[in-house]
């Protein structure tokens, strides 16, 4: 019986782009590296010569701002520029060793991040990123200086190398704000710099930002910090106020404020960019070269990415005399010499091989069998060797067998590194008498020529066709040619224009393996399971099972439709025809284009017929399918296949993962139609060693984990070996939910923005991929002694009780986490410093055992309070050998509102949606409404729902409420549809707005008596998990609660813990919000020496604090989120409570 581990890989084989070993290359103190220009950039009518000028002097002053930002030590020494392949007129010299897939730094046109730089990375602090987008508007901008944009090339160029982030926040970014609320209670700048930056808030209307006595802003989307032109001191950070004249260096260890939740801060650990940068191999033993010319060497390099011809030509001798005469031997030799004529003319950069091959391939050892008697060679340099080689071929006396198995098997090994600069052309000619020893399998070859981007044309003759390789031609994507003899070189004559019109213009990959299963099956328990056609393929699709010999198997389909085909057989055949061999395939084709959707196949296996047949033999199902042309917008051209781009980074300056610096992280993307990225994945990258798999990484695209930087269209994940060794990656991926994309340089005008917790993606439905052995890496120092943190940790206070603070927190599980744990202290020091000995807060509400990679986790918590002092919390995570490491801190206010604190519903998810009902009863007053405060008490959701309620009375004042509130110890009806009448109030169930309104009258006039007790009706629309993903609407600590209300006095209305309510005080049209109930501000004294009363003057400076001193640029995460600039009206003003909107038209990247 054979037996093996339940493997399901579902394949969609497309063009395939290597590992992320980046060719910089770091020698003495100088910087070897790629920069290249994408093929989508035209050619500009000067030949590109103000736009290659413009590069140069960007990169010749980024090296001189690097240089001196790291104190003298390392600058660019060598540049190499990579023109586009159809650029024409040039002095570029032929490459063949780099391309745009493989450069460090990539220009071209990249609206989506409004023309600004970025960096693709991972997100894990210390490690390198994966290259450096450059739009090409951005190089030739004339508004903005060199010395500008060559500081914003720097930001970028340390997060690539480094492994460190920018040092500001982003409007409207709920994960990483532009404004948080510093410990002190007001409103500052996210940033690091060592010194105060002088300046004044602005709003983008160019009006005062909307501050009130505390220093809050309350219009914080449209408001920003200016610094001044002039006067500045700071010389701190690159990756914070680059812009700025006097700013010329990284942050310092003893300067660098640990506060602000911008990303260096959550993802290093509060560390400063020089901390993690002196860790690093760049700089262990350099020494600073003071003078030192900065000016790179500039070499213009041009790759047309012209697939290499691999000739492999059979020697041994044909039975077919016909073959062997003079006459058919002089038409082969012709036939190759005008190949070689055609090439050296009309394609004269293209590398040619020659290589030969004969008898039956006995050593069983990989790359022994195929003989390279010439490398590839440009063909206008090596023509001559090629002719001789020609014209001294013939026959080996007496051998009449060949292994054409092997040499497919030896040249992929040989070819496979061409895959990301043109490709290969394996050219075999043979006759059809193969031979094999089994020592490959046909399905898995297929699949390895079109990962490595490597295209088959066979050329067999014989008395008879036999089907071996012109099936593996069909399932390669390759081209198959038969003829008895040869006749005339009018035989070759469509073989070379074939290989000479892929030589000019470039290979393409039409073809896909889209279901791929290797597994037992048994007699009476039938495989059954779903592949996924999308829309760029469909045409020619072929099912092929390979199955031992014995036994009877049986392939069903049922369309997306429904409809059961029936599929017409093929003869059964051995692998390679190989009558010796042991896997028998089975191949069938589906005769139409085949439909898009989700399709099910279903395999039977009957052993009756076969006394001595296993009784659960092991099979491998493979579905493959063509490139379809008719849902192409263009007529005439073929729709694009998505290009899968994997790549592990290595530790800096090494070939190989250093698992004493940094754990492995695997990353994938998958670019759609050249510019776009595929979001909406569900991935994953099996981790293998030896052959077995030992981990099963699931790879997020979320923007809320320690190897994810943003929503970006990059997937990425973390894996902690055990053993040092060489690694093997298959990746997996299939269309699931969808993943919302946004922007990571912040541009000196502060409108423009590339990019915070997003960049766009779109959607390819029913998408689906597998990619084996896509990657290889090698590990050291194993086992690993780093461990993932947290770093999206955020929380809102719920007020004091008992002399207890509590407050809601969530924040998402990393990776290699065993335990998990929440530490308070009233001292921020202790905290960041010695984490370790601080005491646990108590968990009243949620679960913490809960410690998967990915999970969401909220909790409410409470820790002791003093009067007028902040408490401070972290998530401690405990990893393998006890290796501990704790998230970003999270304070509550100095003086919270006192607030009965109730548990909310129980922890465990319900395998049902009961119907509740809450029930509330307030006491109205009549009067002139001067101020609002609510209190209500909602049972916290853990998955909020779509929908709100939205509150209107007869003044036209409505508070959108969240409708999927959690179970409480009130009830909520579920029916979606029912009202509740309060007099002339209103509660119905809309769609979710992107926040948050109310608006109303300067009175309300209600009728106490009307409401004794009121019945809000909801239907939940899901089970109620422990936790859910707080971006998917409102979460518990988004809703928060409703505070205070007077009318004429204070008088609480209701009890519903998690809700939110905006509330505006409007007196005698001048704009003066009130602070809300959950912010960290000083309610008692207030900002000493902040902000001015009311509205924050024009006239008046405002002083961005400095680095080290107690008062800093920080805001609390979440006490304020995003603003709706349609509903900042004028001399109105509005406190946003921990709402968050998804503005889609702001495009936040992350450098």
């Amino acid at each position: 019986m054979a037996s093996s581990p339940y493997i399901v890989t579902f394949a969609v084989i497309v063009l395939f782009s290597g590992m992320a070993d980046l060719s910089i290359v770091l020698e003495g103190n100088g910087y070897s590296i790629v920069v290249a220009i994408s093929k989508d950039i035209p050619q500009p009518a000067d030949n590109g010569t103000e736009l290659i000028d413009k590069l140069k002097d960007l990169l010749t002053e980024a090296s001189a701002i690097l240089f001196k930002a790291t104190d003298d030590k390392v600058y660019f020494k060598s540049i190499d520029i990579v023109i586009p392949p159809s650029w024409k007129g040039t002095e570029a010299s032929n490459t063949s060793t780099t391309s745009f897939q493989l450069a460090d730094i990539r220009l071209n046109s990249d609206s989506a991040s409004n023309d600004l730089p970025h960096t693709s990375h991972s997100g894990k602090c210390g490690v390198a990123g994966d290259f450096i987008s450059l739009p090409v508007e951005f190089v030739m901008d004339s508004e903005e200086t060199d010395e500008v944009k060559a500081k914003g090339l720097v930001q970028q160029w340390a997060q690539l190398r480094y492994g460190v982030f920018e040092e500001h926040g982003f409007p409207n970014d709920d994960l990483l704000p532009y404004f948080y609320r510093h410990p002190d209670g007001y409103d500052a700048v996210s940033s690091s710099n060592d010194t105060e930056i002088k300046g004044n808030l602005k709003s983008l209307s160019d009006d005062d930002c909307e501050v009130d006595e505390f220093g809050i802003i309350s219009n914080q989307g449209e408001c920003r910090f200016i610094p001044t032109a002039t006067g500045q001191t700071a010389t701190t950070s690159l990756m914070s106020f680059h812009w700025l004249d006097s700013v010329i260096s990284f942050s310092k260890a003893d300067k660098h404020d640990k506060k602000p939740p911008h990303r260096q801060n959550r993802l290093c650990s509060s560390r400063s960019s020089s901390e993690i940068m002196a860790s690093l191999p760049d700089f262990d033993s350099i020494a600073p070269i003071p003078g030192q010319d900065t000016k790179p060497e500039f070499q213009l390099l041009q790759n047309k990415m012209i697939p290499v011809v691999y000739l492999a030509i059979d020697k041994s001798q044909p039975s077919n005399p016909n073959i062997t005469e003079p006459q058919q031997l002089n038409i082969f030799r012709k036939a190759c010499s005008n190949l070689f004529r055609f090439l050296s003319e009309e394609v004269p950069d293209t590398l040619v091989a020659w290589s030969t091959f004969e008898n039956v391939d006995f050593s069983d050892i990989e790359g022994s069998y195929l003989i390279e008697e010439l490398p590839p060679t440009r063909i206008q340099d090596g023509k001559q060797d090629l002719d001789e080689k020609i014209n001294d071929f013939d026959y080996s006396d007496n051998v009449v067998t060949r292994d054409v198995s092997a040499v497919i098997r030896d040249a992929e090994l040989r070819l496979s590194k061409y895959k990301d600069v043109g490709g290969s052309i394996l050219y075999i000619i043979t006759s059809n008498e193969s031979e094999t020893n089994d020592t490959v399998t046909e399905t898995n070859m297929a699949e390895k020529l079109l990962l490595n981007n490597i295209k088959l044309v066979v050329v067999e003759s014989g008395e008879n066709l036999v089907k071996d390789l012109f099936r593996f031609s069909v399932l390669s994507q390759g081209s198959h040619y038969f003829t008895p003899f040869w006749e005339s070189t009018a035989f070759f004559t469509p073989i070379n224009t074939e290989i000479l019109n892929d030589c000019q213009n470039g290979l393409k990959t039409e073809r896909r393996m889209i279901t791929i299963r290797k597994d037992s099956i048994q007699t009476g328990n039938p495989w059954t399971g779903y592949f996924s056609i999308d829309e760029t393929v469909g045409s020619n699709t072929t099912v092929v099972l390979e199955s031992p010999t014995g036994g009877s198997f049986t392939v069903t389909l049922t369309s997306p439709s429904g409809n059961i085909l029936t599929l017409e057989k093929q003869p059964e055949e051995n692998n390679w025809n190989d009558p010796a061999s042991s896997v028998k395939v089975v191949w069938q084709r589906i005769p139409d284009t085949t439909a898009t959707g989700r399709w099910i196949y279903k395999v039977d296996y009957d052993s009756s017929s076969c006394s001595t047949c296993d009784a659960e033999p092991e099979i491998h199902l493979q579905i493959g399918s063509s490139i379809r042309s008719e849902t192409s917008t263009t007529p005439g051209s073929k729709p694009p296949l998505p290009t899968f781009h994997p790549w592990v980074s290595l530790t800096p300056g090494s070939n190989s993962v250093d698992l004493s610096r940094h754990p492995v992280v695997i990353q994938a993307r998958f670019d759609y139609a050249d510019k776009d990225r595929l979001g909406g994945l569900m991935a994953t990258a099996n981790v293998r060693l030896n052959s077995a798999v030992v981990a099963s990484v699931p790879l997020f695209d979320t923007g809320l984990m320690d190897s994810d930087i943003s929503k970006d269209g990059i997937y990425s994940g973390i894996f902690y070996p055990e053993a040092n060794g060489i690694y093997e990656v298959d990746f997996h991926a299939v269309h699931g939910s969808s993943a919302k994309g946004s922007n990571r340089l912040l541009n000196s005008d502060q409108n423009s923005y590339c990019c915070g917790s997003s960049l766009p993606t779109t959607t390819l439905n029913n998408f689906e991929i597998t990619v084996n052995e896509a990657v290889h890496f090698e590990v050291q120092n194993a086992p690993s002694k780093t461990v993932a943190i947290v770093s999206d940790f955020l929380g809102n206070t719920y007020g004091v009780d008992q002399n207890l603070v509590y407050a809601d927190l969530r924040w998402t599980v990393p990776f290699n986490t065993i335990s998990q744990t929440v530490k308070y202290s009233e001292d921020y020091e202790q905290l960041l410093n010695n984490f370790g000995s601080a005491p646990e807060a108590t968990v009243e509400y949620g679960l913490l055992n809960d410690t998967e990679a990915g999970t969401s986790v909220f909790v409410y918590v409470s820790a002791p309070y003093t009067e007028g002092k902040n408490v401070y919390f972290v998530v401690e995570t405990t990893g393998k050998g006890n290796t501990k490491t704790c998230s970003n801190l999270f304070w509550t206010e100095r003086n919270p509102p006192k607030n009965v604190f109730t548990t909310p519903g129980p922890t465990t998810p319900s395998t049902t949606t009961p119907s509740t009902t809450t029930q509330s009863t307030s006491t109205l007053l009549t009067t002139e409404l001067t101020e609002l405060t609510t209190t209500e008490e909602i049972m916290s959701s853990t998955e909020p729902s779509t929908e709100i309620s939205t509150i209107s009375t007869s003044d036209s004042s409505s508070t959108e409420l969240p409708t999927d509130v959690p179970t409480s110890t009130t009830d909520i009806s579920t029916d979606p549809s029912s009202t509740l009448d309060v007099t002339s109030s209103t509660i119905s169930s809309t769609p979710i707005s992107s926040t948050p309104t109310i608006s109303s009258t300067d009175s309300i006039t209600t009728d106490s008596t009307a409401i004794p007790d009121s019945t809000v009706s909801t239907e939940p629309t899901t089970e109620e998990p422990t936790t859910e993903d707080p971006d998917q609407g409102l979460t518990p600590s988004e809703i928060g609660y409703i505070v205070g209300g007077v009318v004429g006095g204070i008088v609480v209305i209701g009890a519903i813990t998690g809700g939110v309510i905006f509330y505006k005080k409007k007196q005698g049209g001048i704009s003066s919000p009130s602070p809300a109930s959950n912010s960290n501000y000083d309610r008692s004294n207030g900002r000493e020496g902040g902000y001015s009363n009311s509205r924050y003057p024009a006239s008046t400076p405002y002083t961005s604090p400095s680095g080290s001193g107690g008062v800093n640029n920080t805001r609390q995460p979440e006490s304020l989120g995003r603003q709706d600039m349609n509903e900042i009206q004028s001399n109105e003003a509005y406190d946003n409570i921990g709402v968050t909107i998804e503005d889609d038209d702001m495009l936040m990247t992350a450098m």
